[in-house]
């Protein structure tokens, strides 16, 4: 590995010319993955409104999980000769098992910050002689707490350790960004594996994220949102305030339509997002398997 390899040009060129190669080759694959998006989001229109389809919004969800961990193998194994020609179902399985631990590992973490700026958040509000019981209307009372916080300087600390934490998210996730290939491309279940190959590397890691990721998703989303305010539906980021419509199924299908094509109109970022994995991957990997002469 040269240092030319791992220069930033080098790596942005091949992420580029990565997503040029899976945008078409795993156009089937992502088709099933919008339309499973469309069908989550229609249950969860339902859902949502007092249907009866909770179950049928939880199995859906998975499914949609499932089938975008089918996607993702699939854009992998169409990068990296060495994960094989054999069935892409049984990577698409173990790379599920592998998000669903990372999903949990967040999912924990995110429980436990949650419920210490919770309790960080009464303290300093008790500091300030504020009692928020004191408020009936829970929205005055939030903003009487903010202003109360702000007075004190206490907002100062909150919104310090709330930027450390999220900080610290950033960096788990850039450490862990290796976890999906080295999982289909070395046939094995690879979380915290692939840790130590990264860890020289965040900083380069973090700049090429900004912006082959962190960019793309922001305009990407404005995107998909538009498409969404077009359709009459509220999208990522929104800015409507006023109950929400009746949901019968003619609106939830549409709905569904919608979040469908939003998710296509996104689809760059992930096949970016998978681009660069590869070209850290295959200059990052210590030990990388040819996994068809390995596993046969």
């Amino acid at each position: 590995m040269t240092a030319a390899s791992l220069s930033t040009s080098s790596l942005t060129r091949d992420t580029l010319g990565h997503a040029r190669k899976v945008s078409l080759s795993t156009l089937p694959a992502l088709i099933l993955f919008v339309v499973a998006v469309g069908m989550q989001s229609y249950f969860n229109t339902i859902a949502s409104h007092g249907g009866q389809l909770i179950f049928l919004w939880m199995l859906t969800g998975l499914i949609t999980v499932f089938v975008g961990c089918f996607w993702s193998a699939d854009m992998y194994r169409k990068l990296l000769p060495e994960a094989g020609t054999r069935s892409v179902i049984s990577d698409a399985i173990r790379l599920f098992l592998a998000n669903l631990a990372v999903y949990g590992l967040y999912f924990v973490l995110l429980f436990l910050l949650t419920l210490f700026f919770s309790i960080l958040a009464g303290v300093l509000i008790g500091s300030t002689g504020y009692d928020p019981s004191e408020t009936l209307d829970s929205t005055e009372a939030v903003w009487e707490s903010i202003r109360a916080l702000s007075s004190s300087g206490g907002a100062v600390v909150l919104y310090l350790l709330l930027l450390i934490a999220a900080a610290g998210l950033v960096w788990l996730g850039l450490r862990l960004f290796l976890f999906g290939v080295a999982t289909v491309a070395e046939r094995d279940l690879t979380i915290f594996r692939s840790w130590p190959w990264t860890s020289k590397h965040v900083s380069r890691i973090a700049l090429l994220w900004i912006f082959l990721q962190l960019i793309p998703w922001l305009i990407l989303t404005l995107a998909a949102t538009g498409v969404m305010y077009a359709m009459g539906f509220e999208g990522v980021f929104s800015f409507y305030t006023g109950a929400p419509p009746d949901a019968d199924a003619s609106r939830a299908i549409l709905r569904g339509v919608s979040t469908g094509v939003a998710m296509l109109v996104t689809a760059p970022f992930y096949w970016l997002g998978h681009g660069l994995a590869v070209a850290l991957y295959q200059r990052l990997a210590p030990n990388r398997v040819d996994a068809e002469s390995t596993f046969g």
